[in-house]
């Protein structure tokens, strides 16, 4: 009861900025080629290594709890804030910890008060289908900012939900840092603003996002990409050498809309090189009925379906056709020659990407190069799909494109600098611990 008032205007906000953002993308169009030119200053740019030192240490009250919120939406931020948990404690921090999020950040000690992982929300039909639960999510957190009054609070990845809860906890004098900063650089630059209302500062994985954020005044870092921070991945004992990996995405309508024309670029393929094997690994066990089903439905007996990590697949196959995300950085970190594939889902995507990008690629080692180094492809409906051929027929066989391809993507992984994102996250949190532990 106490809450029901604030949730319901904050309902209503949201629901107002939802439905200007038409008008705020149409106000946006006359700029987009001033935001197109600073981003290609800023990719041209970029910063050599992660940043080891703060650049602004965030400051905590003089009253003090001795106890840190943190917060992660879906299942890969829940496994990036519990490493940044363990990092703390690893560099000496003594915190309380009180947070959203599943299974990782409670085995990582944290006292869950709000099951936040595992219901990612995406687009406005998720938003409304999830309604209770994210306004549940909502009136818990403003319990635990009166009730339990965090030192800070730390918010990974998910912005769309995290962005009204730090907005709540500034309203409340406590700083918000966010780590892994949404990609409003490439789609939404409009967005900046109300960013710099809602967080204190912000964490990132690519080299050249701070500057983007910085230039819009509000502080930032480049901490490192945590794939940085995994164990290097075996090739896979069980699988010949000439192996196509196909990765379609993690999400049910990208499976659907990519997985049929990369069964098509792989049959092809196969005529080419009766010796390939084509390899789809895929994570997420949930995913399993649906990629056996189009498995079936696309008469795909030649695919090898693994379930599980996808990383030695990745170190073990020749090429992939990856949908672009954070399978096709972790593929080119492998140094694994990659197709890029981004296909469009309507005529107003189509249109979106046309005109309001502001950035020249959409394939993360694009980006971090500055230039292309891996092919990427968008397109909307069926006829792109022969254009993905073409270029998977580059990088199949041995010759100088295949050469270049490798040593550009060894550039790439120079680029990110080294391991220890968690490492240099923690830097951050250190202040905050009780006592406060310096930085070292």
């Amino acid at each position: 009861m106490k809450y029901r008032l604030v949730v319901a205007w904050l309902l209503l906000r949201e629901s107002v900025r939802a439905m200007l953002a038409p008008l705020r993308l149409l106000a946006f169009l006359p700029t987009q080629a001033r935001w197109r030119a600073a981003a290609l200053r800023v990719l041209a740019d970029q910063p050599a290594l992660p940043d080891d030192d703060p650049q602004v240490v965030l400051m905590p009250g003089e009253a003090r709890t001795g106890r840190l919120f943190i917060s992660a939406g879906e299942a890969s931020g829940d496994a990036h804030a519990a490493a940044a948990v363990r990092a703390v404690a690893a560099a000496g921090g003594h915190v309380e910890w009180i947070g959203f999020g599943g299974a990782p950040l409670t085995d990582a000690g944290v006292a869950l008060r709000y099951p936040l992982s595992g219901r990612a929300v995406m687009g406005l039909s998720g938003v409304f289908r999830s309604l209770p639960f994210v306004l549940g999510a909502v009136r818990r957190f403003l319990q635990v900012l009166d009730d339990e009054r965090p030192d800070l609070v730390v918010l990974v990845d998910y912005p769309g939900l995290h962005l009204v809860l730090a907005r709540l906890a500034r309203r409340r004098g406590i700083p918000v840092l966010h780590y892994i900063a949404p990609q409003y650089w490439a789609w939404g630059p409009w967005r900046m603003q109300r960013y710099r209302r809602c967080v204190s500062a912000t964490l990132t994985i690519l080299p050249f996002e701070s500057a983007f954020f910085r230039d819009a005044g509000i502080p930032s870092c480049y901490v490192g990409h945590p794939l940085l921070d995994r164990a290097p991945d075996a090739p896979a004992p069980d699988l010949p050498p000439r192996v196509l990996c196909l990765l379609p995405g993690s999400r049910r309508r990208e499976i659907e809309l990519n997985l049929p024309g990369l069964l098509r670029v792989a049959a092809a393929l196969r005529e080419d090189d009766p010796e390939l094997t084509v390899v789809l690994p895929h994570s997420d066990p949930a995913r399993g009925p649906l990629i056996e089903s189009l498995l079936r439905d696309h008469h795909a007996e030649f695919v090898r379906y693994r379930k599980g990590p996808i990383g030695a697949v990745l170190a073990t196959a020749r090429l992939v056709l990856a949908k672009s995300g954070t399978g096709s950085l972790e593929a080119c970190l492998h140094g694994t020659p990659t197709v890029v594939v981004y296909r469009l889902s309507g005529r107003f995507a189509a249109w979106f990407a046309r005109r309001c990008l502001t950035v020249p690629f959409i394939a993360s080692a694009n980006l971090i190069a500055g230039r292309a180094v891996i092919p990427e492809l968008c397109f909307r409906g069926d006829d792109g799909w022969t254009d993905v051929l073409a270029a998977a027929r580059t990088l199949w066989p041995d010759g100088a494109t295949r050469t270049r391809c490798l040593d550009d993507l060894r550039a790439v992984r120079a680029r990110l600098g080294t391991a220890g994102a968690s490492r240099r996250v923690a830097r951050w949190i250190l202040p905050f611990c009780s006592p406060p532990t310096p930085l070292r």
